[in-house]
């Protein structure tokens, strides 16, 4: 995955399954090995594109217009991402809890 990514240029690689059954929807995963991370253990920019993804695609369908996604159940984790589609567009909102592991400040 790490020479893909140099080899087209990507930051990582985002896989997703449809769920179903449960409470979720959609299963994603992400991966950024060629910037350091094996995986990410919740991805908001990759829960918030998929939805446009899905429009494109004709899939929103499948998860409807509010869901939940699951993320990070491989690595122990128990993430949950609800998603509202705001559109025809795939525009969306996401949400859920955060847990700041850095914080930072930048002075220009």
């Amino acid at each position: 995955m790490a020479k893909l990514s140099q080899e087209q240029s990507l930051s990582g690689i985002v896989a997703f399954a449809f769920v179903d059954h449960g409470e979720f929807a959609v299963h994603i995963r992400c991966f950024a090995p060629a910037f350091g991370i094996p995986e990410d253990p919740v991805t908001g920019s990759a829960n918030a594109a998929l939805p446009a993804y899905l429009v494109h695609h004709g899939l929103l369908d499948k998860t409807g217009r509010e869901y939940v996604a699951t993320q990070a159940t491989e690595m122990g984790r128990d993430g949950r991402v609800p998603v509202r589609v705001l559109d025809g567009a795939g525009r969306a909102e996401i949400g859920g809890r955060a847990v700041t592991v850095i914080e930072g400040e930048i002075r220009v």
